[in-house]
């Protein structure tokens, strides 16, 4: 399956993709991921790069992995603006996923505008979600000696990385979706920290 992540930090910190690959990969399916990013930049920002119409129109994905700004979250009217007008540039063969992240740890009680800003865009554009804002805080509740966040309270632990791509990877593989397994799941890709960049990135530079 080849993927097109479009997003910002919160797919490229800890290289959520990759993470996303080794996933996949455990449960038989192999994975070719690509990421469109760039630091603070939403969907909106994407539309207007000349590689992602290109990518979009020539890359002959199977699927691709939308994540809009997050932090802060500029609401439901611009999430629908922005993914409706990238909906239109996606190939009927494209499958297409919204990658829903996470409020500020300060903010637990914003994600339920950011949830359901996302639940309101895939019945839109008939995209399937990955419920990660949704999983993550249910995860922090369950496991509160656990940290997802880094040190800014915004961007993704290591280990909230994983948790990320252990949603999004079962989202693709048509997995159930619960806390524990999740969680779990993240343990596992949560190793993949350290040596990650020398295994996977540095071998083709």
């Amino acid at each position: 399956m080849k993927l097109l992540f479009i997003g910002n930090s919160h797919t490229f910190v800890h290289y959520v993709p990759l993470r996303v690959r080794e996933f996949c990969g455990k449960h038989g399916r192999t994975i070719d991921a690509v990421m469109l990013t760039h630091p603070g930049m939403g969907l909106d920002w994407h539309l207007q790069q000349a590689q992602t119409c290109y990518n979009l129109m020539c890359g002959g994905y199977d699927a691709v992995i939308l994540q809009h700004n997050a932090h802060p979250f500029p609401g439901r009217d611009s999430l629908l603006a922005a993914g409706k007008a990238m909906a239109g540039m996606v190939p009927e063969k494209t499958k297409i996923y919204l990658y829903m992240t996470w409020t500020e740890k300060k903010n637990p009680g914003g994600q339920s505008a950011m949830s359901e800003a996302y639940e309101a865009l895939a019945g839109e554009i008939g995209a399937e979600v990955c419920p990660v804002g949704r999983i993550w805080w249910q995860v922090a509740d369950l496991y509160p000696r656990e940290e997802l966040y880094s040190a800014d309270g915004e961007h993704s632990s290591a280990l909230g990385a994983s948790l990320s791509a252990s949603v999004i990877g079962r989202t693709l593989l048509g997995m159930d979706i619960t806390p524990g397994d999740c969680y779990r799941d993240a343990k596992e890709l949560e190793t993949l920290s350290q040596d990650l960049f020398e295994k996977v990135i540095l071998p083709k530079l």
